[in-house]
């Protein structure tokens, strides 16, 4: 179950929520919260989650973003100057990238640390 809520969890379409709230609400401190949010999740799952259900939820997520902002693209013009929507839904997408495979990488050389020390 606990899987289940986490991918979904990462599946939602963050990036494009996040271009949305910002277009709609003039709220651009979700570029930041949002990502820490992801990476505290993500890190929290990895003791129940396994990674490529992690990646796999994420990818997923950047494709329903693209999706979304195809869709928008031109109803909100040029909002987010110098970029356009699809711009920010792939930047951000790439940042949140970034640091959930920073997460990943930590995570994965902790588990080998704690392998060789057991023997």
């Amino acid at each position: 179950m606990k899987t289940f809520c986490v991918s979904l969890f990462l599946f939602v379409p963050w990036a494009f929520f996040v271009a949305a709230m910002d277009y709609v609400w003039g709220f651009p401190f979700g570029y930041l919260i949002v990502p820490m949010i992801i990476w505290w999740v993500t890190k929290q799952s990895l003791r129940h989650l396994r990674i490529r259900f992690v990646l796999a939820s994420l990818l997923g997520s950047y494709g329903v973003s693209v999706y979304f902002a195809y869709l928008f693209e031109n109803d909100w013009g040029y909002f987010f100057k110098p970029l356009n929507l699809m711009g920010i839904v792939h930047m951000w997408s790439v940042v949140i990238l970034i640091g959930t495979l920073v997460i990943l990488i930590n995570h994965g050389g902790q588990k080998s640390n704690e392998s060789s020390n057991r023997h």
